[in-house]
Parts: C-alpha cells; sequence; structure tokens
C-alpha cells in the first residue's frame, strides 16, 4: 500500500510537471487572446503538417499529430462566453503550396474577436532546411490587434514566396509596425508577396521602420506591394530609403499598384526609393502609388536623378494613371503629366466660360443641353464644336477620344430660350445635364450661369439645373463660387433639384452667395436633394438662401443636405429666415437627413413660418443627426397650429441620440384636432439623450378617433425620459387602429409613475380588446411604471 501511494504521488507530480512544460513552451512560442461575446467557441486553421500543442484557455489542452497540410479546421467550446488566452506550440514539418491557402489563420467568425498577440509564429511554422515557407496569407484580416510583437516572425529566413503577407494585418487596428519585422526576409521578391499587408490598418501611426523590406534585391515580382500601405493614412514621415532594398531589372504589373494610396501625412519620396528598375512598361506598375499622398513636399520619385515620367514619357493610364493625383506640394507637380496624376501643360487649356477635366481614363464624353442659342464646344483634343441651336429640345452631344485620357472640356456661348416642365409626361429638363458622363467628371471650373443665364422675369425664362452633376461622384474639390453667375430673378420648379446628388468627392464649404442672384417667392422642389449625398462638403453659408421669400412651397427643402455627413458645426442661424406664412408639403422632408456631424439646431430656424400643419412638414427633417448636441429649441415649431396632417412630424428627430435635456414644454402645443396618419410615428425615436418628464399638453390638444399609426415608435429608445402625464394622447377615443400605439414607449426604461391615461383611465382600459399589432409593446422594458405589472401582456 505504501509502495502505491508512492508511484501514485510521482505519477501525478510527473503529470503536473509535463503539463507545466507544455504550457511554457505554448506560452514562449506563440498565444492570443480574444474575446467571444456571441457564442462560447473560438477556431483555429492549420494547413501544414508536423506536431503542434494547442492550450485553449480554458485548462484544456489539445495535442495535434498533423501528417498531411490539408487546412484544417481545430474548433474549441468553451463553458461560457469571455475572454480567454489561447496558447500555440509545437514545430512544423512540412507547408501546404497553394499561395491562397494560409499556413495558420482564423474561421471569419472569430477574426474580429482577436484583440492581443504575443510571441513568435516564425519559432512555430519556420523556415525548413529544404527552403519550404510558411504562408500568413490574411492571417490576422480584421484583427483588433492594436501591436504586434517584433518577433512574430523570427525563424523564418530567406526568399519569400507567393502572397507570403498577402494581406496579413489588413484592415486590423494595428497602431504601430514594429522594427525589424521582416528582417529575416531576404532574395528575390515574389509575386504579391506584400500585397495589401497592411491595406487599411487606418490606425497605424508613426513612420515607416527604415529597412522594412531592406533585404529584397532582384528583379520585380508582379503584384510584389500591390496595396501594401493603402488608406494608412495616419503614418507620417519621410518615406526611408532603401525600403524595398535593391530593386533591379524589368518592371512588372502592379508592382507598386497603390501602395501608398491615402498616406496623407507621408512627407517626401526619396531618390531611388524604386532601385534601379528600367525597361518596358507594365500594366499598372505604378498606377495611384501616391494617391492622395497630399503632404509630400520635394521631387517626385527618381531613378538615377531622372523623373519616372521622363524614363517612360509614353506611359498609359493603364500603366501609371493617378500615381500622383491630389500630391500638388511635390516640387515638379505642375511639371507631371496629367496621364501620372500631375498639373500637365495647361497652355493648352481652353479658355472658357464653363471648363471641366475628365478623368484620366476617358475615351468619350457626352452631355446634353435643353436649351436654345449659340454655343462652343473645345473638346480639349483640338477639337472645337459650334452649335447652333434653335429649339429647346432636350439634344445629346458627345465626343470620342483618339487615345483614352483627361482633357479639359471648354462651354462658351449663350442660351436665348429654355425647356420647362412638361405637365402631361411629368418632364424636366436641364440646361446642361453631364448626367451619361458624370463619372467622368474630374473637376469644374468657371460659370454655367454665364451661358446659361436669367432672360427675364418669367420663371419660364430661368434654367433649370435639374440634377446637372448627379452622380458625378469622382468630382473633386470645392463648387466655384462663380458657378451660377449671372442667374437672377425668381426660382423656378426643380431649379436645383439634384444639382449635386451623390457628389460625394466634393470638399469644402458651400460657397458663401452660390444663389445669391435668386431671390423671391418659393417655388416648388426647388432645392430638392441639391447636395444630397455631398459627404465631403464641410459647412453651409448663412445667406445661402437669403434672397428666398415668401410663403414655403411644396417639397422646397426636400433632402437638400441629405447625407452631407461632413457638414460641421450649428445649422446657421437664419438659413430660412425670410420665409413666412403657412407650411407646406413636405417642405423640410429629411433637408438634414443623416447630417451627423452638425451639433445644433438655432432658435427660430423656423421662426416665419406659422399657419396650419400640411403633411410631411417636418418628415425626418433631422434623422439621423446624431452629432446634435443640447436642448430642443423651445419656439421650434412655435408658429404651427391647427388640425394635425398626416406625417408632419413623421421621424422628425429620430436617430438624434445627441439631444439632451427635457423636451420643451409646448413643443407641438399648437396642434389640436382629430388625429391623422403617422403624425408623431417615431418622432423621437432613439433620442437617448433626452431626459426628464413627458411635457403636459406635448401634442396639443388632440381629441376625436385614433388614426394609423399615429403615435407609432414616438417615443422608442428614449432611455432618459422620466414620467408620462396625464392626457399625454389628449382626448382620443374610438375604435382602435393599427398601429396607433405600437412601441411608442419601447425601451423607455426610466420610466416611473403610472402608464399613459386619458380622464385617469388607463389606455388598456380604454380599448381592452386592443391586438398586437394596434398596440404591441407599447411600453416593452418600460418595467419602472407602477402599474407595469398588471398591464395586459399585448402591451407590453
Amino acid at each position: 500500500g505504501e509502495f502505491a501511494t508512492l508511484q501514485a504521488a510521482d505519477t501525478i507530480a510527473t503529470n503536473q510537471a509535463v503539463e507545466t512544460l507544455i504550457k511554457k513552451e505554448i506560452e514562449y512560442k506563440f498565444y492570443l487572446t480574444f474575446n467571444r461575446v456571441l457564442s462560447p467557441q473560438f477556431g483555429i486553421n492549420i494547413s501544414a503538417a508536423g506536431e503542434f500543442v494547442i492550450d485553449w484557455g480554458d485548462g484544456t489542452i489539445e495535442t495535434i499529430n498533423k501528417t498531411n497540410t490539408t487546412n484544417t479546421t481545430y474548433l474549441h467550446d468553451y463553458s461560457t462566453t469571455g475572454e480567454y488566452t489561447i496558447g500555440i506550440g509545437g514545430q512544423a514539418t512540412a507547408y501546404n503550396t497553394d499561395p491562397y491557402t494560409a499556413t495558420i489563420s482564423f474561421p471569419s467568425d472569430f477574426l474580429y474577436d482577436i484583440f492581443s498577440i504575443d510571441g513568435s509564429l516564425g519559432a512555430i511554422f519556420s523556415t525548413l532546411p529544404d527552403g519550404s515557407q510558411p504562408r500568413f496569407y490574411q492571417t490576422f484580416l480584421y484583427a483588433a490587434v492594436s501591436t504586434v510583437p517584433a518577433e512574430l516572425f523570427t525563424g523564418i529566413s530567406g526568399a519569400p514566396v507567393k502572397n507570403m503577407f498577402n494581406g496579413t494585418f489588413d484592415s486590423s487596428s494595428l497602431r504601430t509596425i514594429p522594427d525589424g519585422l521582416f528582417a529575416g526576409i531576404s532574395g528575390a521578391p515574389a509575386e504579391g508577396m506584400f500585397s495589401g499587408t497592411f491595406r487599411d490598418c487606418n490606425g497605424l501611426t508613426g513612420a515607416i521602420p527604415d529597412g522594412l523590406f531592406g533585404n529584397l534585391t532582384g528583379a520585380p515580382a508582379e503584384g510584389m506591394f500591390n496595396s501594401t500601405f493603402y488608406g494608412c493614412g495616419g503614418l507620417t514621415g519621410a518615406i526611408p530609403d532603401g525600403l524595398f532594398g535593391n530593386l533591379t531589372g524589368a518592371p512588372a504589373s502592379y508592382m507598386f499598384y497603390e501602395t501608398f494610396y491615402g498616406c496623407s501625412k507621408l512627407t517626401s519620396i526619396p531618390e531611388n526609393l524604386f532601385g534601379n528598375i528600367s525597361g518596358t512598361a507594365q500594366s499598372n506598375m505604378f498606377s495611384r502609388t501616391f494617391y492622395n499622398c497630399t503632404s509630400l513636399t520635394g521631387p517626385s520619385a527618381r531613378i538615377n536623378g531622372q523623373y519616372l515620367y521622363e524614363i517612360w514619357p509614353d506611359a498609359t493610364s493603364d500603366q501609371v494613371g493617378d500615381m500622383y493625383q491630389n500630391a500638388t506640394g511635390l516640387s515638379d507637380y505642375a511639371c507631371i503629366p496629367t496621364v501620372w496624376g500631375g498639373g500637365g501643360e495647361d497652355c493648352s487649356a481652353p479658355t472658357a466660360e464653363f471648363t471641366l477635366t475628365t478623368t484620366d481614363d476617358t475615351s468619350s464624353f457626352d452631355f446634353s443641353i435643353s436649351a436654345a442659342g449659340e454655343f462652343v464646344v473645345d473638346w480639349g483634343d483640338g477639337t472645337v464644336e459650334t452649335i447652333t441651336k434653335p429649339d429647346t429640345t432636350d439634344t445629346i452631344y458627345s465626343h470620342n477620344y483618339d487615345t483614352a485620357g483627361a482633357y479639359t472640356i471648354g462651354i462658351d456661348g449663350q442660351a436665348t430660350g429654355y425647356y420647362h416642365y412638361n405637365l402631361l409626361f411629368e418632364d424636366y429638363a436641364a440646361a446642361i445635364s453631364f448626367y451619361s458622363s458624370a463619372s467622368k467628371i474630374a473637376s469644374i471650373d468657371g460659370s454655367l450661369g454665364a451661358i446659361f443665364g436669367t432672360l427675364s422675369s418669367d420663371t419660364n425664362n430661368q434654367p433649370l439645373f435639374y440634377q446637372t452633376f448627379y452622380n458625378a461622384s469622382n468630382m473633386t474639390g470645392s463648387i466655384p463660387s462663380d458657378l451660377f453667375a449671372g442667374i437672377s430673378g425668381a426660382p423656378a420648379s426643380s431649379m436645383f433639384d439634384g444639382t449635386f446628388k451623390g457628389c460625394s468627392g466634393l470638399t469644402g464649404a458651400i460657397p458663401d452667395g452660390l444663389f445669391a442672384g435668386i431671390s423671391g417667392k418659393p417655388a416648388s422642389s426647388m432645392f430638392l436633394s441639391t447636395f444630397s449625398g455631398c459627404s465631403g462638403l464641410t459647412s453651409i453659408p448663412e445667406n445661402l438662401f437669403a434672397g428666398i421669400s415668401g410663403a414655403p412651397a411644396g417639397s422646397m427643402f426636400y433632402g437638400t443636405f441629405s447625407g452631407c455627413s461632413g457638414l460641421t458645426g450649428e445649422i446657421p442661424d437664419g438659413l430660412f429666415g425670410n420665409l413666412t406664412g403657412a407650411p407646406a408639403e413636405y417642405m423640410f422632408y429629411s433637408t438634414f437627413d443623416g447630417c451627423s456631424g452638425l451639433t445644433s439646431i438655432p432658435d427660430g430656424l423656423f421662426a416665419g413660418i406659422s399657419g396650419k400643419p400640411a403633411n410631411g412638414m417636418f418628415y425626418q427633417t433631422f434623422y439621423g443627426c446624431s452629432g446634435l448636441t443640447g436642448s430642443i429649441p423651445s419656439d421650434l415649431f412655435a408658429g404651427i397650429s391647427g388640425a394635425p396632417a398626416s406625417d408632419m412630424f413623421h421621424s422628425t428627430f429620430s436617430g438624434c441620440s445627441g439631444l439632451t435635456g427635457a423636451i420643451p414644454d409646448g413643443l407641438f402645443a399648437g396642434i389640436s384636432g382629430k388625429p391623422t396618419f403617422s403624425m408623431f410615428a417615431q418622432t423621437f425615436r432613439g433620442c437617448s439623450g433626452l431626459t426628464g418628464a413627458i411635457p403636459d399638453g406635448l401634442f396639443g390638444n388632440i381629441y376625436g378617433a385614433p388614426a394609423t399609426s399615429m403615435f407609432r415608435e414616438t417615443f422608442f429608445g428614449c432611455s432618459g425620459l422620466a414620467s408620462i402625464p396625464e392626457n399625454l394622447f389628449g382626448n382620443i377615443s374610438g375604435t382602435a387602429q393599427t398601429y396607433m400605439f405600437y412601441q411608442t414607449f419601447y425601451n423607455c426604461t426610466s420610466l416611473t409613475g403610472p402608464s399613459a391615461r386619458i380622464n385617469g383611465q388607463y389606455l388598456y382600459e380604454i380599448w381592452p380588446d386592443a391586438t398586437s399589432s394596434q398596440v404591441g409593446d407599447m411600453y416593452y422594458n418600460a418595467t419602472g411604471l407602477s402599474d407595469y405589472a398588471t398591464m395586459p401582456t399585448v402591451w407590453k
């Protein structure tokens, strides 16, 4: 018995020692920490043969004897979700040779959960004696890791293989690149070896380490540095001399395609960055290499003192297109040919009232004119076309170029008549529209108003710029301040309807006085979607619509700034200051929808508007304006009075999570009468920052039969509101309607006191037979209400 006891003790001690050694080996080689929130599971893909050990971090140790290189997934289920640290040890003996299969990776469902790594993968998956190399193809794609251990690839040496580090840290949360990360890599480049390695690591900061790829030598390989630092806007300083080692020989396709695209803080390009490359130009060899590297100064790239565009003077857009686009600080930028993205020879640019420059891959261009008059078009390739147009029929003018490239097109002339709205066909036509070639516009300059000006005080003699630049998403720069100079008088219906809609590349402030000549009574849809989707615009001038005065017109500011997420600061006080009179249907429908950068609503923004509500008048006006802070101005709708209208305040503040304080007392005090469809549907949906008691009489004097969706989701998600006043919903009575109180107080978790009542009677007592489609989830999660426990289930 004594011997057996001692033997058992020895066995236990030995097992514990072995387990301790295994854990130390795992910790020494490589480990990662992750946090699983949605499911208690994690997985690892291995496509190498060898003996491996995985400590799953919950006391489970798995030993793997892998005799093949098939990509195999090892999954582990945890008893609970949470944070775990996994250790990996062992030694690979053979690798899968498929260039698109990683030696070690993680299933896509788990990549986002990895937030820390340490140790060395190279110690496990090292270069084998026969020269076989592992691949880290997209190993940490999308991972939340902010730092990488310097020894991560220690143990890997020699020449790279195809796609060896392709996308390794693509779109990860990496903050710095350690010195010597790829120190063991040497020899001739391989296809795609560092393609997208740090692509879209927009959190990277600091300088690129000197000599990061410095041991490479030999002829370029296809895609070798394709998009390596694409989108790394936080990298700073000079690009290191010798970053890419000693490259010699003929170019390869895609070798430096978009390598530094969007690296807007890099400051200079060293001479011979690209080694001693020479020979026949290849497809996309330098396309967009330094695109939007706006802080670059000094000379552009050279090889032995000669600029690249001198070495390859006949390079095409397919080979070098936009290499230096927007790198205007380079000392030779004006001399860089336009095909390379430089200033080019501007002496040949046409002199015209209005000019546009096309993208550098333009092989044809067309536009339409629906005005009568005499016009001259200089197509930018030596071709000048004179147009005598006796009628206002919408006519397309097109031109084909002998070779694709960037061209500056000039337009001159004078309109003598305009086509307008055709009531029969419900058709508008712009004085001039670039609709079909909009995506080919790179920039614009000059004045369209000088060509298509106001002919007389009759609004039919006003030009329409209906969708003139609609979807010109490649158009960059600012809007010319004199674009509409020469246009004066009252606006016409749809005059600026969709003019810049979808022009996401436009930047800067909307010019002060852009519409300075426009004055007079509003017209329907006059600024409908004018700047919709212009996410790069930064500010609105206060006097933008200063000349517009009089009673509102239908849809006049429908979606005007919708999707302008780049607009910041306070909405200008007095932006609509000269509007006076009764509301019109959809007058401010989605006006600021999605303007998440706007910070406050000024008092009296709609001060001049007074009278009876109109359908959809403030539908989604501030929808998604999550940056708005402070309180809602108490007098914002002070002039509105009368019977409700359908959708009148539908989603007005929906998604304005930054608004704080109490809802102003009497915000809708002038409303009086019978409910209508969706009148307050989703009005404050998602306004989680609003606090305090809901004001007594918020919705004015509502009485009569319910309406469909009248208070659907009105306060959905308003988790800070404290109490519901009696008679909040006036004196409504009658047959229940679909969605009338559907999810009205959904997730209003801070509500206390009694639920909504009318003259002392709870709503669920007034409508005891209400169905889920009528009142479902009205008080969902509002568990603090004093009668929550006793109200019917369908209401909660």
